[in-house]
């Protein structure tokens, strides 16, 4: 080794360069252990200070002597994990971009030490369990909400949270599978030689099974009793579960916004009933605290409490039909520029010379109809064409029933505009979203039928959940 030294030494004089010697140092090392020494003496004018008995060095982060310093090493590595994490958490990024940062930018910090670092599998549920106090903290997670959904895919329906401890096993798992499997000799003897040395005790042939999967996480939140029926709704003939998680993989909801709706959808949101009933603490009564008229569930107040039906349900019907009215108006020419949902204001009637459109007008028939205020009508003079369109917004479970009924609920009225407007056809057209964000399987179609493009499933979507968080909150806040 001074030989060596002695000709890089020697090397860079000739080429006019200097040896970094700020960054380097001598080790003494006797039968295992640090022991006093002198200075490195390479050449006359070029030495190699000593390293302290107590003094370690980095080398690929992570802090080092003759062998690594784990209490050390592991707390470094929190406290820049944490620190990370609380700085992203106080951000105002949306909830991908906030949940992405907390995986790209953070998580790295500390899974960089996985199988270099011993970490027990109870350190890691321990970290687990912070990053999900922190969240929770921070209004993003609420305490009772499904824990396992918080790490599974958002395709799926999760947050897409990273788990330490699943990415550690993997790691691993990897790292092991990589050493075990190479034929070098050299690596051979490093399996052979390391039992339980390192963090991967590669001595140990032993296929390693993880205990803790994302799929494992994804049946536990499938399989339990309030967190599992959102996900047991999604998997239902009449709901398109893509265009119904498009509010959660495109992630534009703030994350406190997202922690919220994500509590309605596991029915953790403390009602009356889930108080009484769930949590088993003491109430005199789980009815309604607006109608006393039925047992207060998530699904009551979010659709059929007769109080709120007058004003905060038909606010958020209205939000909904708006932003099909407002595309309708558009692309048949009848307004020019768009606005934003909440800003825009239907007319009763618009008319060009090709278009008519209603909006919530009391259809005139020459025989009296049961059903004759649909939410928009759209009639198109050169085709003698017709298209009753009424917005629905039921309870998830209600979701199969309600296209069937909207379709047999304006049959008369179809029939009486196309006898009196001598039409050649009359088209309904049901648009259907659940107060929890589930789109039903035809509204990308009739959304075809329309004319319109399918991003405006997604915006009407983002005011029905809206409109439901803010009705659940100010349910709850008003008591």
């Amino acid at each position: 080794m001074k030989r060596m030294l002695k000709i890089v030494a020697s090397f860079s004089e000739t080429v006019r360069m200097d040896m970094g010697l700020s960054k380097c140092a001598v080790m003494h090392v006797r039968r295992g252990k640090l022991v006093e020494g002198d200075e490195m003496q390479v050449q006359d004018s070029i030495s190699i200070r000593r390293m302290g008995l107590d003094e370690t060095y980095k080398y690929l982060g992570v802090q080092q002597g003759l062998e690594i310093n784990l209490f050390e090493s592991k707390a470094t590595f929190k406290g820049k994990f944490f620190g990370r994490l609380k700085k992203v958490l106080a951000s105002k990024l949306n909830s991908r971009s906030m949940f992405t940062a907390i995986n790209t930018w953070a998580v790295p910090c500390i899974a960089y030490s996985f199988g270099v670092v011993r970490w027990s599998t109870t350190e890691l549920q321990s970290m687990d369990t912070r990053v999900r106090v922190l969240l929770t903290k921070y209004g993003i997670h609420h305490p009772h909400a499904s824990v396992s959904r918080l790490y599974v895919p958002r395709k799926e329906g999760g947050r897409g949270l990273q788990s330490l401890e699943i990415i550690h096993n993997k790691v691993v798992k990897d790292l092991r599978e990589y050493f075990q499997t190479k034929n070098s000799p050299l690596f051979k003897i490093i399996c052979q030689e390391d039992e339980n040395i390192t963090a991967l005790n590669l001595a140990d042939r032993r296929t390693l099974t993880e205990a803790t999967t994302i799929g494992t996480l994804t049946e536990r939140w499938h399989g339990m009793t309030l967190h599992g029926r959102y996900p047991e709704a999604l998997k239902n003939n009449n709901v398109n579960k893509e265009q119904s998680l498009k509010y959660i993989t495109a992630g534009y909801l703030y994350p406190e916004t997202e922690g919220r709706l994500v509590a309605i959808q596991d029915q953790v949101v403390p009602t009356r009933a889930y108080i009484k009933n769930i949590t088993k603490r003491y109430l005199p009564s789980d009815r309604c605290r607006k109608c006393s008229r039925g047992l207060e569930t998530i699904q009551h107040v979010t659709s059929s409490c007769s109080i709120l039906a007058p004003i905060e349900y038909t606010d958020r019907h209205n939000a909904m039909a708006k932003v099909y009215h407002q595309a309708i108006a558009i692309r048949t020419g009848l307004i020019l520029t768009s606005r934003k949902p909440y800003e825009y204001m239907p007319k009763a009637v618009m008319e060009n010379e090709e278009y008519r459109l209603y909006w919530d007008t009391l259809m005139e028939t020459d025989r009296p109809v049961a059903h004759n205020r649909p939410d928009i009508v759209i009639f198109d003079k050169v085709k003698k064409e017709a298209n009753i369109i009424d917005v629905t917004v039921p309870a998830d479970d209600n979701i199969s029933r309600a296209y069937t009924e909207k379709l047999t609920k304006y049959e008369d009225l179809a029939f009486e505009l196309k006898e009196i407007y001598n039409l050649r056809k009359v088209y309904i057209t049901p648009l259907i979203i659940t107060t929890i964000g589930l789109v039903e399987t035809h509204l990308g179609e009739n959304t075809a039928l329309l004319g319109l493009d399918q991003d405006i499933i997604s915006t009407s979507q983002k005011e029905v959940v809206l409109w439901t968080t803010r009705i659940v909150r100010k349910f709850l806040v008003n008591d």
